[in-house]
């Protein structure tokens, strides 16, 4: 034999290969696909876990049989996350019936005293008008919010407006230049209860219009006061004077004499009266039902 032969020779007469040798690759391709092991009883291919069970064919072959659909966990669905509660509309009533107040002015009124004292055409202020206040109710009606309908159900009167008081000239003046002159010999007789008297007779009708019956009340109301004394002093409230002014420095508006002067004292009681209760009756009324004036 030649070289070549003697080494071809042994291939002739070697065993014949065993069925596993062909069964192999069809075996492994077999795993490959179904996802097994060729050896029984591993569970791993190429170092990665396998799932299934191992069975072994009537040929020797070792392929996986898939579990069944129970057995295959279920992974729970995403979650949506939080449902986000929608935007509530406001809901507006379509008709609102319901009760309203306010309160409104009142304009005052104007009284007008006529005074023969002064020269006719003649105008004065002696009291200043104050407005009232009313209080209105309403039946008012929306529909979607909006007014609709306002009616009025009642009105209450809260504050009672106050007349202004205008004093005006009806004379002549040789009736006015008597009486200044009369009221200028009644000042000179002052000093006495009864001179005192006499010139604020005089001065009232002169300067405020008032009549003989409002003399009257003012004779009653400064004698209880003071007995007509322009130097009387209340030692507890300090009050002085025909009026009792309190305190008496009050009356030196009307004059710096005010402590000596019946006149300036008497000039001063009226307009306090004037102002405050508009004439002497109603100041002697007031009094009598408190005790001050």
């Amino acid at each position: 034999m030649s070289t070549r032969g003697k080494h071809r020779a042994p291939a002739r007469h070697a065993a014949p290969k065993s069925k596993s040798r062909f069964y192999a690759p069809v075996a492994i391709a077999t795993v490959l696909v179904l996802g097994g092991s060729a050896a029984t009883g591993n569970t791993s291919l190429l170092g990665k876990p396998v799932s299934g069970t191992h069975a072994v064919t009537a040929s020797g072959v070792s392929t996986v049989v898939k579990p069944t659909a129970s057995a295959v966990a279920v992974k729970p669905a995403a979650s949506a996350g939080p449902v986000k509660p929608k935007a509530l509309k406001q809901i507006v009533p379509t008709l609102v019936i319901k009760t309203e107040s306010t309160i409104k002015s009142v304009k005052y009124g104007t009284t007008t005293i006529h005074d023969a004292s002064l020269a006719a055409g003649t105008k004065v202020l002696r009291d200043a008008g104050k407005k009232g206040k009313i209080r209105l109710q309403y039946r008012v009606q929306y529909v979607k919010g909006k007014l609709k309908t306002r009616a009025l159900i009642s009105q209450k009167l809260v504050t009672k407006p106050k007349n202004a008081v205008y004093i005006v000239g009806t004379g002549k003046a040789s009736v006015i230049n008597a009486g200044v002159s009369a009221a200028a010999a009644a000042a000179a007789r002052t000093g006495t209860p009864t001179g005192s008297k006499t010139f604020a007779q005089v001065f009232i009708a002169k300067k405020y219009g008032w009549s003989s019956g409002q003399f009257s009340c003012l004779v009653s109301l400064w004698n209880r006061e003071s007995h007509w004394r322009h130097t009387a002093r209340n030692r507890g409230s300090g009050a002085y004077g025909i009026p009792q002014a309190m305190p008496g420095s009050k009356m030196s508006k009307f004059g710096a004499d005010w402590r000596t002067n019946p006149a300036t004292q008497i000039k001063w009681g009226a307009n306090y009266i004037a102002k405050r209760y508009h004439s002497p009756c109603q100041a002697l009324s007031h009094s009598n039902a408190t005790g001050w004036y």
